[in-house]
């Protein structure tokens, strides 16, 4: 296993047991679903309201520019440009909030600015900012940026988090806030294109233990000339949570978190010749299997393992390889 057994140490993301995560091995801290109607039948919605719409039909404010044509399984990547990258990194928290440093953090920071680097965004990095901070920036980029000469855009964030709650440096927030001001019908010039989010945070308390899987025995290109088609603006979103609802996520404080260092591995090993989606299930696979805590001292917390949760609206495949 890799950085493991006899490594360090590991800590959990969150708020919780946080204060308690001080034992030492190796010199290391141990932490923790409208109505239209088709053939004679009717379109209805699996809620008891008649729901709200982010738009008026028709309108001419709700139309943007055709980045892929409509039966393309593979979103355009030949626009000037490959992206920007945006990373949230906290290390640091105010003493009010009763947070504790995320040590190890910073080496995800590095090793996912030289990745991204590498792949050709232009990367920004902002560390240990209030949400008011996280909030403006994230509005400057999807109203004060052009993103009409680029492929996509990525937001990595990594802080502490709670069951659908996540830090900035002063208090917490609900993380619709990274992903509402990219939809289709906010943010035009990425309407159609790809929004990957990466985010590294707990989210809840619970600890998993795994189970132990063991062997058993037994014996023509179509040419379409679409001049313009519909998507939901909550189209084209890659969502990459470090764990699942409800869970720990854990990180190393020498090494960095589990679901970081899988990712750069992985994905800068695969990226030239695997699209996005399947490269994120090789990295869940490859953290599945290669690390569970190492926290001898705190039984409760020994030998326990991660699960990444990928939320997709992807309609396409993403592909980072390289544009030249």
């Amino acid at each position: 296993m890799e950085n493991v057994k006899g490594n360090e140490g590991e800590a959990v993301e969150g708020q919780v047991q946080q204060a308690s995560q001080n034992t030492r091995s190796n010199g290391e801290e141990n932490h923790l679903d409208s109505g239209g109607t088709t053939n004679g039948a009717t379109e209805e919605v699996d809620a008891g309201g008649q729901g709200t719409t982010s738009g008026e039909p028709g309108l001419v404010s709700n139309l943007a520019r055709m980045s892929t044509a409509a039966e393309s399984f593979r979103y355009a990547t030949s626009h000037k440009k490959r992206g920007h990258c945006v990373i949230f990194n906290h290390r640091y928290f105010d003493r009010v909030t009763g947070l504790g440093e995320r040590n190890g953090t910073d080496r995800d920071r590095d090793q996912v600015k030289m990745l991204f680097s590498q792949l050709e965004f232009d990367v920004k990095v902002y560390d240990n900012l209030t949400v008011k901070e996280i909030q403006e920036i994230l509005q400057d980029l999807a109203f004060g940026t052009d993103h009409s000469e680029c492929d996509m855009l990525i937001v990595i964030f990594m802080s502490h988090g709670e069951q659908d709650v996540l830090w900035g440096r002063d208090t917490h927030f609900k993380p619709d806030i990274l992903f509402d001001n990219f939809q289709a019908d906010q943010c035009k010039s990425l309407a159609g294109k790809p929004k990957l989010f990466f985010i590294q945070a707990c989210r809840g308390e619970g600890l998993d233990s795994g189970v132990n899987l063991v062997r058993t025995r037994h014996i023509d290109e179509i040419d379409s000339g679409r001049l313009a088609y519909k998507i939901p603006t909550t189209a084209d979103f890659l969502i990459c949570w470090s764990t699942v609802p409800g869970h720990y996520s854990w990180r190393n404080t020498t090494n960095g978190s589990w679901f970081m260092q899988s990712l750069v591995h992985v994905l800068s090993k695969e990226v030239a010749h695997e699209d996005l989606l399947s490269i994120m299930t090789n990295v869940n696979r490859h953290m599945i299997l290669n690390f569970e805590s190492n926290t001898p001292s705190q039984q409760h917390m020994h030998g326990k393992k991660q699960s990444a949760s990928i939320v997709s609206t992807l309609m396409r495949k993403v592909f980072l390889s390289p544009k030249y």
